[in-house]
Parts: C-alpha cells; sequence; structure tokens
C-alpha cells in the first residue's frame, strides 16, 4: 500500500511487537522464554513473507527490534512506526519535552536518524494542540519524521488538531491509529484507549473514509476473542483463554454472535476464523493496516493470506450483525 509522505510502501500488515518475539530483560510484562538468536530467527522467517514494516512504541518493541534491524543489515531496509507520550504513574506526559525525550530515545534504540511513522500514543486534553503539533512538524521539516498521526486520540481531538495545523501552515496528521477490529469494543480495555468500532463511530469511520486516512488498527483480534481460539458456543474455554483486560472489552453476546457467523462463513468458504476476522477489515470502505502481533510466524502466514480474500458486501454486514 502507498501512502502519501512514506519512501516506501506498506506490506499488507503491520507486525506488531508487543509479543515475546521482540520483548528483552527490560520489558518483563511482556513474558518470553525464547532466547536474542531464537527471536531474530522467528523474525527472519516474518521479513521472508515480505512484512518488513512494524509497529513498536517506546516502552515496547525498539530494542529487540533495533538490535534485529542493525544484526541482520537491514536498518534502513524497514518501514517503523513508533509511538511517544505514554502516561507512567506520575503524569500525562504529553509535553514538548516528553515527545522530544521519546523520540530521540526511539532513534538510540532503532539505530535510526529517521521514523517512517511517528505517532503520540495517548491524549492530554487539557494540553492545547498548539503546543504539540509545532513540535511535530518541526521534526518532519527537519527529516526526523516521514508522516505523523495520533494513538488513541479521541476524532474530535484528532480533527481539533488537523485544522489548527491547517491554518498554520503544517502538516498535520495523516495517519491515526485506534482499535478496530469485527469484535465491537464495549468497554476500554486498558485505560485510555480509543476505539473507532461500533454504530456510535460511523460518523467518525466515514470522515476517515472521506479523508483518505490511514487507520492503523491495532488489536486486529480484539485481544484473542475473534481469532478462532475457541468456539463461540463454549465460554467456558474462552474464560480461560480470553485475559481479564480482553473480557472487559469484548464479553457480549453480540460478540459471541459475531464470533458464530464467522465459524459459520469460515466453514463454509473453507478458510479458518482468524482469516475470516482479518479479511473483514481489508473489505471495508476505510484505508485499513492492521497490526497484527504473535509469538510465533504461522500466525502471519495464515493472517496475511486474508489480504487478497474478497468478502461480498453482503457477508461484511452479516458479519457485523447489520443484515
Amino acid at each position: 500500500m502507498k501512502i502519501n509522505g512514506l519512501k516506501k510502501e506498506l506490506p499488507p500488515i503491520l507486525v506488531g511487537t508487543s509479543s515475546g518475539l521482540f520483548t528483552d530483560e527490560m520489558s518483563p510484562w511482556i513474558p518470553t522464554n525464547l532466547t536474542r538468536e531464537e527471536q531474530f530467527a522467528a523474525i527472519d522467517q516474518i521479513w521472508e513473507m515480505g512484512l518488513h514494516a512494524f509497529d513498536c512504541a517506546a516502552g515496547y518493541g525498539e530494542r529487540v527490534l533495533g538490535a534485529y534491524l542493525l544484526d541482520r543489515g537491514r536498518v534502513e531496509d524497514a518501514v517503523i512506526l513508533t509511538k511517544g507520550c505514554h502516561p507512567n504513574f506520575y503524569r500525562k506526559r504529553v509535553t514538548p519535552f516528553d515527545l522530544l525525550s521519546d523520540f530521540y530515545d526511539s532513534l538510540a534504540k532503532l539505530h535510526r536518524e529517521y521514523i517512517d511513522i511517528y505517532m503520540l500514543h495517548r491524549d492530554d486534553p487539557t494540553v492545547p494542540v498548539s503546543e504539540i503539533i509545532p513540535v511535530l512538524d518541526k521534526l518532519q521539516k527537519e527529516g526526523k519524521i516521514g508522516i505523523y498521526g495520533a494513538s488513541n486520540w479521541s476524532m474530535e481531538r484528532f480533527r481539533e488538531a488537523n485544522a489548527f495545523a491547517a491554518e498554520n501552515g503544517m502538516d498535520g496528521f495523516r495517519a491515526i491509529s485506534p482499535h478496530y477490529s469485527l469484535a465491537h469494543q464495549i468497554e476500554d480495555c486498558w485505560g485510555g484507549g480509543v476505539s473507532i468500532t461500533g454504530p456510535e463511530h460511523a460518523e467518525d469511520r466515514k470522515w476517515l473514509t472521506e479523508q483518505q486516512i490511514p487507520v492503523f488498527a491495532y488489536s486486529s483480534m480484539s485481544g484473542g476473542f475473534i481469532s478462532g481460539e475457541f468456539k463461540s458456543n463454549d465460554r467456558e474455554a474462552a474464560a480461560a483463554f480470553l485475559s481479564e483486560p480482553t473480557k472487559k472489552g469484548y464479553w457480549a453476546d453480540e460478540n459471541f454472535e459475531r464470533l458464530a457467523r464467522a465459524e459459520q462463513l469460515a466453514k463454509e468458504r473453507g478458510v479458518s476464523v482468524a482469516t475470516i476476522a482479518m479479511a473483514w477489515l481489508f473489505n471495508q470502505d476505510l484505508k485499513v493496516i492492521p497490526i497484527q502481533g504473535g509469538h510465533v510466524p504461522s500466525f502471519f502466514s495464515q493472517n496475511l493470506k486474508a489480504a487478497d480474500f474478497k468478502l461480498t458486501e453482503r457477508e461484511v454486514r452479516w458479519l457485523n450483525l447489520e443484515v
């Protein structure tokens, strides 16, 4: 996929780095029992699939990804989306100081002088956009950023930021990274997250489509809820498999019905439930680039097939309980 402002085309899926393939001793909240050599060998397999674009953040993925790219001589070959300004225990950190601190730390960890796509990880609505957008615009004009955008900013704030940018001759947000998947997020899983699922965000999706703003959809499998790891009629298995944040976000009759329909269509079409769920994203009017995490390379090869899997308009609507 070609996106204005990026030097390289994007593959259909961004490799999410919040998994054991990209964790190390400094990120203990993502456990792994893999050695560095095993991690690199698995990432090699993903790279050989043509997946050379990665999603990471100041808090995860950058160290191992940077080490891998340096070791394999691929530092300049990858497309990297990374993020800064995530809150800590003490403050929200959406400030020019924290933005620049996170940004330059990211460059160091990734062994680069340039970030293809830089995003603000969280928002603090009390901070005027006039304090943040000029910092990003300056980094872009200095050649340090290809395009910039926002993850987990409300659409209201996103549009406000772009209105300010337009009024002041700045580029503005060219990409967004909210949660988006077949499963409707009924409640914020983690705190501070933003989803564009459900009828309540229909106008937001319409605006993003009209503006041709690419949507880098995180939790594209909704924490595994819609992946086919359990059957829709086995809630005991679902409860055992899903994390507490995932249950908080997606445990609802409507989502079990979406899963049941994905199971039915997968059986009819001879593919996996995960392929149906991922194909649903690729068959939207929105320009969607799913972010796909996983502990083994086979997860990526399976879901990559969905990029060319066509659903009818009625199937897309039926899966989402619209017909």
